[in-house]
């Protein structure tokens, strides 16, 4: 499906004359009108207003609806999927749900608590950190002024005009070691004093030395980050998490190791990576070597390392400000969900076996991410901080 395409469709809505399952697909992509790209060129500016309210108001009226879902098969679903693959491009909140039912089964009402509006909404995570010294002095930097935060031992920590931290060092500089920690609802940027960028996930940490004096760079992780390594042959860098040591000289690429995932995944965008199982684990040793666009995968029950090949536009969503799901199920999402947004989830009737394809941008209110996940069918309630999944 093209432009041309997406105007028709929209034309058709505005007379009225649009199927069932187009007037559908229209309400899951409402976010098209928000999109960076000018699809919508086209039409009158006074049309796109007025189209855009009738969408929302559809919205809004199949959310409130009661009558019993029905579970479509996921033949009907992959023909939308067709659509949504070019309507993604252009950043458009989307989510469609790929039913692992039978295609004839129907949803089963329960005496579930209905779907409530928002009323105590819950903002998006922002760029917060700690960042503790080798003297054990922690400074909460997102407080932090612009300018220089610290001096150690030769070494010059600042904080640049877009946020994100620096370090420097002269050739006299002594090693000492600091830590960079995001909370839930955190995330962060830093510079290291070799050049290395690093974007730390929420509930993250990564734990590295003022200058780097060593053969080798060496920093350590938990949680979630994303590496751009400065180039230098002769002092490799790694990356050393609990299972998992990665070596490279210079390249991109994101690792995750949030314990709650059932696997540490590091993903390759440039450049290649080494792989090995950490020795301190006390576990059969293995290495894997990765090529740009594959991703290793280690469980932490198995000696052994995994390679597949990558969705690195997943990998990295994140740290390009929104979240995409690629056939997940609701309990990997909602753990996104708990992390950027430092909430409480709880699922009430069992948990659903579905499987979503999706995008969501990271700085909607949660409102909009549970109001996206309703259109799916997925059942939600807020208790404080506190997320309920309803599986009906």
């Amino acid at each position: 499906m093209d432009k041309i395409d997406i105007l028709e469709l929209l034309k058709k809505h505005k007379e009225g004359t649009a199927s069932k399952e187009e007037v559908e697909f229209l309400h899951a992509y409402y976010d098209l009108f928000d999109a960076k790209e000018d699809v919508l060129a086209a039409m009158d500016p006074a049309d796109i207003t007025a189209l855009k309210q009738s969408i929302r108001a559809g919205i809004d009226a199949q959310i409130a609806a009661t009558e019993p879902a029905v579970v479509r098969s996921i033949n009907t679903r992959y023909k939308w999927l067709a659509a949504a693959s070019v309507l993604l491009l252009f950043s458009i909140a989307t989510f469609v749900f790929i039913s692992r039912k039978p295609a004839n089964e129907t949803a089963s009402v329960k005496n579930e608590p209905t779907v409530s509006p928002v009323v105590n909404d819950i903002a998006p995570g922002t760029n917060q950190a700690v960042l503790t010294l080798a003297d054990g002095t922690v400074i909460a930097l997102d407080d932090k002024a612009n300018g220089v935060i610290s001096e150690q031992q030769g070494a010059v920590v600042k904080k640049a005009a877009d946020g994100h931290v620096l370090y420097a060092s002269n050739e006299k500089a002594a090693a000492v070691i600091n830590t960079i920690s995001t909370p839930n609802g955190g995330q962060y940027r830093l510079t290291l004093a070799d050049g290395t960028n690093v974007w730390l996930n929420a509930a993250s940490s990564i734990t590295f030395p003022t200058a780097f004096t060593s053969a080798t760079r060496e920093v350590k992780i938990t949680g979630e980050a994303y590496f751009e390594v400065a180039k230098d042959k002769q002092h490799p860098f790694k990356v050393i998490s609990e299972n998992q040591v990665i070596e490279v000289l210079g390249t991109h690429f994101n690792v995750n190791t949030y314990n709650d995932e059932p696997a540490e995944k590091t993903t390759l965008l440039e450049g290649s990576v080494k792989v090995s199982r950490n020795s301190t684990s006390n576990k059969e040793t293995a290495t894997k070597i990765l090529v740009p666009g594959q991703q290793s995968l280690l469980h932490r029950s198995k000696a052994s390392i995994r390679v597949q090949s990558a969705d690195t536009e997943e990998a990295v969503a994140w740290k390009n400000g929104y979240f995409k799901f690629d056939r997940v199920d609701i309990q990997t999402i909602m753990r996104q969900v708990a992390r950027w947004y430092n909430v409480e989830i709880e699922y009430r009737g069992g948990i659903s076996d579905d499987v979503f394809v999706g995008k969501i941008a990271r700085s909607e209110n949660v409102s909009g991410v549970l109001r996206i996940l309703a259109l799916s069918k997925i059942k939600t309630a807020v208790e404080g901080r506190k997320i309920i999944v309803i599986n009906q």
